[in-house]
């Protein structure tokens, strides 16, 4: 998540202009490397 999720343009513009909770499911729904992560997240599950 650092590396790919700390500086995205898109998670802050997102954070910016729909608040926090659109700019959270937008990354973890929309975006590929926060699929990625949520996938390996249930694998560990």
């Amino acid at each position: 998540m650092n590396t790919y999720c700390h500086q995205c343009m898109l998670k802050a513009h997102n954070r910016k202009e729909h608040g926090k909770t659109y700019a959270h499911h937008f990354c973890i729904n929309e975006c590929s490397i926060g699929k990625q992560i949520k996938q390996i997240g249930n694998n560990l599950q």
